[in-house]
């Protein structure tokens, strides 16, 4: 395997084990190897397929990450809107919170 290739099976495994940071670092360091040329002539394919299988798990990670904000943005609007009822059905008290300033 060369180092290349090893830098991008790294950062597929951080990707995996949910340490984006440390895979940022070792696509970093697979385009430096890739710039300064030491990526051989043999191991262009094997690369590809790696970069593209790193690129996938990214964008995955990408897409739960936003649904999961999606999700926290429903539960809090869902949160802030709770009444209570009396037995004959009026509506008592007030909101549970109050709605939180949006700062950005």
């Amino acid at each position: 395997m060369t180092e290349a290739l090893a830098f991008l099976e790294q950062a597929r495994r951080h990707l995996l084990a949910s340490e984006p940071d440390i895979a940022l670092e070792r696509i970093k360091e697979f385009e430096q190897s890739l710039l300064a040329g030491q990526v051989r002539k043999d191991s262009v394919n094997a690369c590809s397929q790696a970069l593209l299988a790193v690129r996938a798990l990214a964008d995955a990670a990408r897409e739960g990450v936003a649904a999961a904000q999606r999700q926290l943005a429903e539960i809090s609007a869902l949160s802030r809107k709770l009444d209570t009822y009396d037995r004959e059905g009026r509506r008592i008290g007030s909101p549970v919170a109050q709605p939180r300033e949006k700062r950005f």
